[in-house]
């Protein structure tokens, strides 16, 4: 990974209207932690803009979805939230996201959190492909807090994966009003 290392320690976006502008070539990290005890609800999902070069989703991982049932949890628990405490729930259509999602990008892009009713915290952290490779090829353990089952691969190794949902070229004055289905030519 050569430039998003040097300009990309790790971010964290935590607040609506937080953005990171990522430079560079190479594999990077987006880490999902949704707040469902503080503000459950229906999750704007993050947007993808002013999109340069190329940015592709190449991998899901870190152990689980995140509508996976939650270890140790009241019936009915996933790391989307619970009755008790509330539920998030994403827009229709929407990619359903696991703990940790992977990307690779040739160019620049800027990644917005769009939060409104839901509450949700990413880290954007640099990863290159073999950490890709060894957290979605790592195994479940029995019982474990922490890992449900493997990872799933998106790239085929023919720069074909697919672009993350709500990405555009353009600089909408809203990035919550980028469309779910990207088509980026």
């Amino acid at each position: 990974m050569t430039g998003l290392k040097r300009h990309l320690d790790g971010y964290q976006l935590v607040h609506r209207g937080d953005t990171v502008v990522l430079r560079g070539k190479g594999y990077f990290t987006v880490h999902w932690d949704v707040m469902y005890g503080l503000r459950p609800g229906l999750l704007t999902m993050p947007s993808w803009t002013g999109l340069r070069g190329r940015l592709f989703h190449v991998a899901s991982g870190g152990g689980h979805r995140m509508d996976d049932r939650q270890p140790g949890a009241t019936a009915g628990g996933t790391w989307m939230g619970n009755r008790q405490q509330g539920l998030i729930i994403l827009p229709p259509g929407a990619q359903q996201m696991w703990q940790n999602e992977y990307y690779y990008l040739d160019g620049s892009v800027t990644l917005h959190l769009n939060e409104t009713q839901a509450d949700y915290n990413l880290d954007v952290l640099p990863s290159s492909w073999q950490e890709t490779a060894d957290d979605i090829a790592s195994p479940p353990a029995p019982h474990s807090a922490d890992r449900e089952r493997y990872g799933l691969v998106r790239d085929t190794g023919r720069d074909d994966a697919p672009v993350p949902q709500y990405t555009t070229r353009s600089m909408p004055t809203e990035a919550g009003t980028v469309p779910q289905r990207s088509v980026v030519s």
